[in-house]
């Protein structure tokens, strides 16, 4: 059984208990709610039949987790809860919550559904400021925000929206607002893709090709997962043994060299293109050329050791296959690169919204004081068993559309079955671009479509899918200007739509799958 959670952060005397005590009293007086405190302020948590609590201190937080963790595991197994209520400590980073609920054990028993910031109108902008990254790290994985007083509410939410631009904030005089957002759940995409997914099955089960369709499915399955399981490993290592100061700190200053070492620097550290933009950002905010730093952002996840392994894998050895992606790849992102060159962007970095610690790197990380070779290898494989689970889900998305497309439309050959090559290009850029695969696996996604699109229409699909989609589009709207992603990304299709679509029109280099 898995228990929704709702968290509620902030400040100490911003609020927390009494929304929690206001929440059980008006809409949660007839669910077990279980109240997990990691603080206690003036306010008593409310008693009341079906309401029971456990705390936590913040020493034991820092000291042991893990142990805390567990007690909660244990708790919940003991006697579950219809709903759970958690009450984060307003000066502990919200790295160090992800830490405790997501890992393994408490993961598959808590499924944290909402996480709402809980502010005071008073001084709210300084106080940010002064708690650095503690405070921008709860606000950035909020959902909601809800703020006690009408009073500068306008500006606060300002503020918020800086931090984090997707967030929803009302006041208490908007409490109906926000009490119909907090039970409201999204579920218009989920509705979308089960109605797509029940009429292809439908399909399939109406032309008898269930049975194949399962194999298919199955087989692309097994071959792609090991090679996820490689890139999420070494994109952790690096996240976690490079640090980005050193990245940044070798990066040279001259055009030239500053995009040969971006390629150099793509081939050597083995990043899927999740991990290549926290790196991007930085060097942007290093004063990192933008040509030379953009170049890296789009070659790296294109050109590592992982995906020519992966590559190599899924076409059989066909070192011609290998050699186009990581020549148009390369080219492509140059080509990008020196776009910013020729007319630079007026305005790249979203502006530091509050006072930032250290370098001003506004990407978190989670916080230890323990160095240790074995806390940094926990982190790691910390870090990538939640890259794995993230990008597992487009991997599966993908496999499920490109198995879909070989089951529909069964008669298409080879020469592309009557389309267009540049037609085939675009709708293959546009299917990488959907479905957001990560770059160490989508060439076996891509394999499977063999027998459906011509090579050159498959190289938009390899080459273009791990520089830009949609995933990678919500990471850059957290530190970068719109105008400029909108750029970037028009840019990069135009760019690898031409240079994919001429490879494609002048044979394909001889490839044949």
């Amino acid at each position: 059984m898995v228990i929704p959670a709702w968290v509620v952060t902030g400040f100490l005397d911003s609020g927390k208990t009494t929304l929690i005590n206001r929440l059980i009293r008006e809409e949660l007086s007839e669910q077990e709610v279980l109240v997990i405190q990691f603080e206690r302020g003036d306010t008593p948590l409310a008693e009341g039949e079906g309401v029971r609590s456990l705390y936590y201190s913040k020493a034991e937080i820092e000291e042991s987790p893990y142990d805390v963790a567990d007690s909660i595991c244990e708790e919940i197994k003991k006697d579950p809860a219809e709903l759970i209520l958690i009450e984060w400590n307003g000066m502990e980073h919200f790295h160090r919550f992800e830490e405790m609920f997501l890992q393994f054990h408490l993961k598959p028993a808590i499924h944290v559904e909402k996480v709402i910031y809980a502010g005071d109108e008073k001084g709210l902008k300084h106080k940010i400021a002064d708690s650095g990254l503690i405070s921008m790290s709860q606000i950035a994985a909020g959902n909601l925000a809800y703020l006690r007083a009408e009073e500068n509410a306008e500006l606060n939410a300002r503020e918020l929206f800086q931090i984090n631009p997707d967030i929803h904030v009302f006041t208490e005089g908007k409490w109906d607002r926000f009490k119909k957002k907090m039970f409201q759940y999204e579920v218009k995409s989920q509705i979308s893709l089960l109605l797509v997914a029940a009429a292809a099955i439908f399909y399939l089960i109406a032309n008898t090709y269930l049975g194949s369709f399962v194999t298919l499915f199955l087989g692309v399955f097994l071959q792609a997962v090991p090679f996820l399981v490689i890139g999420v490993l070494l994109s952790s290592a690096i996240q976690v043994y490079v640090s980005a100061d050193w990245i940044r700190s070798k990066f040279p200053k001259n055009m030239v060299l500053g995009q040969l070492f971006a390629i150099v620097a793509g081939f050597c550290l083995p990043v899927c293109d999740c991990a290549s933009i926290p790196v991007f950002k930085g060097l942007v905010k290093k004063g990192v050329p933008l040509s030379a730093a953009v170049t890296f952002m789009l070659v790296s996840p294109v050109i590592n050791p992982v995906v020519i392994l992966s590559t190599w894998y899924a076409f059989n050895g066909n070192l011609k296959i290998i050699a186009a992606r990581c020549g148009l790849g390369m080219l492509c992102a140059v080509l990008t690169g020196l776009t910013c060159l020729i007319s630079p962007p007026q305005k790249v970095l979203l502006a530091d919204p509050v006072i930032q610690g250290g370098d001003g790197y506004g990407d978190y990380e989670i916080p230890t004081s323990d160095d240790s070779k074995a806390a940094r290898f926990f982190k790691m494989m910390r870090h990538a068993q939640n890259e794995f689970f993230t990008v597992g889900t487009y991997l599966l998305t993908g496999i499920f559309v490109s198995t879909v497309l070989q089951e529909v439309w069964p008669g298409m050959t080879r020469s592309g079955g009557g389309i267009p090559i540049l037609a085939s290009v675009g709708f293959l850029m546009a299917m990488a671009f959907i479905l957001s695969l990560c770059s160490s696996s989508d060439a076996i996604v891509a394999r499977t479509m063999a027998g459906v699109f011509p090579a050159g229409a498959l190289m938009g699909f390899l080459v273009f899918g791990p520089m830009i989609d949609l995933k990678n589009g919500a990471m850059l709207l957290g530190g970068f200007e719109k105008k400029f992603i909108v750029r970037l990304f028009v840019t990069t299709f135009l760019i690898c739509f031409g240079v994919v679509g001429i490879f494609a029109l002048l044979g394909s280099g001889g490839i044949r799958i």
